[in-house]
């Protein structure tokens, strides 16, 4: 009992210095982001300090991940079972995947280490979930004393993180691509092209240089960076993601204390994702990391959904009754099934496919939390 209770304790302390890493790591990252410059054509380049900088994020959030995994390990020690088995547990292992699958797709298969932030953000709120949900190491209930809770809970729990990655690049998507539509679309056609990463306007001495106009003598000069952050709102963005955030965290935890923190955290990231406009990626390019990491993370959900059947029909004797969870975890799959047609359906690519993925991942998050919270049904027992 003793070497349980130790074992517990070391997994708290190792979650701790894991979220702390995860945190200073996110700070670095958005160091880097701002000492980054992306062109027309989405190549990034970067200051010296934003290179120092963004090898201390990667050495940091590397670090982290592995103290993570000490952790969850030692919690599965404690406990005598997969770390799996509470939301407190899913939570933590949902934020471990989300970075290492950020390192592994974001930063290393796509070379945008400057967004790396934005996934670290979103892992150390759903670790943020995980402290409200925290309970400690024990024994499952009999009806979760299976093998398949291996395969059913650790699939779902891999395309949740992927699905969290994908739903950070397609909400990138969406603001990128008003900004640039509204550059673009600015009053007298001032700017025309991509303004991405675009470089400043050279100056003029009385006559515009040679390539900048047209026939009519309309100004044809690219758009200087900050031409995208000010077509945006800066207020609207602390505000959204405050009220959006609180009221989910106060509805499903009634926890007030923790409905500011977690408001007061999404304010700062939408603060970042307005200053950042300048320096993301293309809008196009965006897209195609969402639907990527979306579409790769979509066949797992879907042996996810079958793997969960197969254990309800050996636990409840049925494959399929339209349990609270059940319908949630279908609604999800066919969001994001619908997500993936809308990309080759003329009329439904770009904002209308990207908003059915954020409401995939939306109807994803009310699955897990609030139905597991409040909503009674055959798969309340794995509550927190």
């Amino acid at each position: 009992m003793v070497v349980h209770e130790q074992l517990a304790q070391t997994s708290n302390t190792l979650f701790t210095i894991a979220f702390a890493s995860y945190l200073v790591a996110m700070v670095a990252y958005f160091f880097r982001l701002a000492y980054t410059k992306v062109s027309a054509e989405g190549v990034t380049a970067s200051t010296a300090a934003g290179r120092r900088v963004g090898l201390l994020a990667t050495g940091l959030a590397i670090f982290g991940l592995g103290v993570h995994v000490a952790s969850a390990a030692t919690r599965g020690l404690a406990a005598g079972r997969v770390p799996w088995a509470n939301m407190y547990e899913y939570s933590s292992l949902m934020a471990l995947f989300a970075v290492a699958a950020g390192l592994i797709v974001v930063q290393r298969r796509f070379g945008y280490g400057h967004l790396m932030g934005f996934v670290l953000a979103l892992a150390v709120l759903t670790m943020t979930g995980a402290v409200l949900l925290s309970v400690d190491p024990g024994p499952v209930v009999p009806a979760l004393d299976s093998y398949w809770i291996r395969i059913h809970t650790s699939a779902a729990m891999v395309a949740s993180s992927i699905f969290m990655v994908g739903f950070a690049a397609t909400a990138l998507f969406l603001v990128k691509d008003t900004a640039e539509r509204r550059v673009a679309g600015s009053p007298g056609d001032r700017f025309t092209g991509s303004t991405v990463g675009a470089a400043a306007m050279p100056p003029t001495t009385g006559e515009r240089p040679e390539g900048y106009v047209d026939d009519r003598g309309a100004d044809l000069r690219p758009a200087p960076p900050e031409a995208q952050r000010d077509a945006l709102s800066p207020v609207l963005f602390p505000v959204a993601p405050f009220v959006v955030v609180g009221l989910f965290v106060l509805v499903v935890w009634r926890v007030p204390v923790g409905a500011f923190l977690a408001a007061s955290g999404a304010a700062l990231l939408g603060i970042a994702t307005w200053y950042a406009v300048p320096y993301l990626p293309p809008a196009a390019q965006l897209d195609n990391l969402g639907y990527r990491t979306i579409a790769f993370g979509f066949p797992i959900w879907t042996f996810a959904i079958l793997a969960g059947a197969v254990w309800a029909e050996e636990a409840w004797g049925r494959y399929w009754g339209w349990d609270p969870k059940e319908t949630g975890s279908f609604f999800t799959w066919t969001l994001y099934a619908a997500y993936l047609h809308a990309r080759s359906t003329r009329g439904w690519r770009g904002r209308r496919a990207a908003w059915t993925a954020v409401a995939a991942f939306a109807a994803l998050m009310v699955t897990y939390y609030m139905v597991n919270l409040w909503i009674v049904g055959l798969h309340s027992y794995a509550g927190v």
